[in-house]
């Protein structure tokens, strides 16, 4: 990405360092490998599925979005 700008880099990228990204984690849900954030009750949240098999985006239990204990 190209950003033309007159403005200072300093002043474009200020407060970039201190961005928080959450923090994603690969494990096995019901046999299937799933993406999962840990939200701030305590439960992980599926962010996406890893799995090369088509049936297991049918399921409604990994959908994106579902909130899972593990």
């Amino acid at each position: 990405m190209i950003l033309y700008t007159p403005m200072q880099l300093e002043l474009v990228l200020e407060g970039f360092d201190k961005t928080k990204y959450p923090e994603y984690k690969e494990i096995k849900y019901k046999g299937v490998p799933v993406l999962v954030e840990k939200t701030d009750s305590g439960e992980q949240k599926i962010v996406k599925l890893l799995s090369t098999d088509p049936a297991d985006y049918l399921k409604q239990e990994m959908l994106p979005g579902n909130l899972i204990e593990t």
